[in-house]
């Protein structure tokens, strides 16, 4: 029952007063964790007596060595002729925690004392503000900025009007004396060239393994233009069949549900940790798509309940404030249960969730090929889907014809297909003669030639 781990130590007395009040120390800054008192080493009662003052000692003597000061719970339980004591300790939100003027943490079944390097890297990573948060040296007159990202936001939820771009920026709350944060730089940067670790990784391996690149690409624009970068090469090598139904109805699938991966970017994006060195990846093999995102689920969320219970805890509440603004994500962490539905509808398998190597990793299996018409963009040497792109098409022309005067980036949100995807495709329209756009560059829309 009570096995002595990363998580739990066991104490036969009170007697060893510091040693309990050290491994609180070293639970507190890892995972949290418990003391138990009143057991041998081979986890045996040893018939503990509570003293009348025993706890209330214990609890000043945790208060007078520990800083920040630490308030364990503390549960008495009857366990055999005697009793024990779990005081329990969380993970805290204020490293590094000392005790006795030096900081230790939790490695394995022991407490190691962490050295003056580990702490200055504590130190720097919790008490300054969240990544997203802080802003860059330069002025914004030294950053290029995405002008054409930054204006499309009135053709979102923001509506603006005919504001400068500095005050867009302001009521974003993403300029602070003139200085860009992180957050808008990601957002609105043309070109990453400060952030590294923020560009997204791509890759399509031959086979199951990561042995032989197929094909690579970085995407260094800025975050929100990246979220249709990525899909455009997802969709350049996964295929999509066309299912002929009894009533020639087509139904058309992909590999993997476009709503889900398209949920597991964005949530990749946004809830990263951005202290992390690493890159997001995107890895595409013959039976599944991985999506490695840098940093492990907040403390509040367990990885097996993810699928029925949790909340939304946003590490980078700036970016977050933006994506919920432009409507990318909705807020009430639901974004797990919607990955899990989408593939049920597509036929696959439940997304996993691990964590690994410092990771939250996605894992998309395959579905199951169709009996129907196949076919895809193999290895990025074809557009072609066996009259998927012409369907496509069709679908858009359709769609303006029954919404006139939308533009490019609603046409994609409605139909959660990527912009640059249906810019090709409203492209081939406008050769054909098919549609026309109507109105000024930043305020018109695309109409059907015959509603003219």
């Amino acid at each position: 029952m009570y096995r002595e781990s990363e998580t739990m130590e066991k104490k036969s007395s009170f007697a060893a007063w510091k040693e309990i009040i050290i491994s609180l120390c070293a639970f507190a800054n890892k995972k949290g964790g418990k003391v138990v008192v009143g057991l041998d080493d081979q986890g045996n009662p040893v018939g503990l007596k509570i003293g009348k003052d025993t706890l209330e000692e214990v609890a000043n003597k945790i208060k007078m060595h520990t800083d920040p000061i630490l308030y364990p719970s503390i549960n008495v339980k009857t366990f055999g002729p005697g009793e024990i004591v779990e005081l329990e300790i969380p993970e805290s939100d204020n490293k590094p925690v000392f005790a006795f003027e030096k900081a230790y943490v939790r490695v394995g079944k022991a407490n190691q004392k962490l050295s003056a390097t580990e702490i200055r890297d504590q130190v720097k990573r919790y008490t300054l503000p969240d990544f997203d948060q802080r802003t860059l040296d330069k002025d914004l007159k030294g950053i290029d900025l995405d002008y054409t990202a930054i204006h499309n936001l009135n053709e979102t939820s923001f509506h603006f009007g005919k504001i400068p771009e500095r005050r867009i920026l302001e009521k974003l709350v993403v300029l602070k004396k003139g200085k860009l944060t992180n957050a808008g730089y990601l957002c609105f940067t043309k070109e990453n060239d400060l952030i590294p670790n923020a560009v997204i990784k791509g890759a399509r391996f031959k086979g199951n393994t990561m042995v032989h690149f197929l094909d690579m690409k970085d995407f260094k624009g800025n975050m929100i233009a990246a979220v249709n970068e990525v899909f455009d090469f997802i969709q350049r090598h996964i295929s999509m069949s066309i299912d002929i139904g009894a009533k020639a109805a087509r139904d058309e699938k992909w590999d993997y549900p476009m709503a889900s991966l398209r949920e597991a970017v964005v949530n990749a994006i946004v809830h990263r940790d951005y202290t992390d060195p690493g890159n997001i990846q995107i890895r595409i093999f013959d039976d599944r798509l991985e999506i490695w995102s840098p940093g492990l689920l907040p403390k509040e969320l367990n990885i097996k309940t993810l699928l029925s219970e949790n909340r939304s805890i946003p590490r980078n509440r700036g970016l977050a404030k933006i994506f919920h603004d432009i409507g990318f994500i909705e807020g009430w962490g639901t974004g797990f249960q919607r990955m899990a539905e989408g593939c049920a509808v597509n036929g696959n398998p439940k997304p996993e969730f691990k964590e690994m190597t410092g990771a939250f990793v996605v894992k998309f299996i395959r579905r199951p090929a169709s009996e129907g018409i196949s076919g895809g963009i193999n290895e990025g040497t074809s557009e072609v889907i066996n009259g998927g792109i012409n369907e496509g098409i069709n679908r858009t022309l359709e769609f303006i014809r029954k919404n006139p005067g939308k533009r490019v980036i609603e046409i994609a949100a409605a139909t959660n297909i990527p912009s640059k995807t249906i810019e090709r495709w409203i492209k081939k329209l406008k050769e054909q003669g098919k549609i026309t756009f109507n109105g000024a560059r930043k305020t018109g829309g695309y109409f059907a030639a015959e509603e003219e």
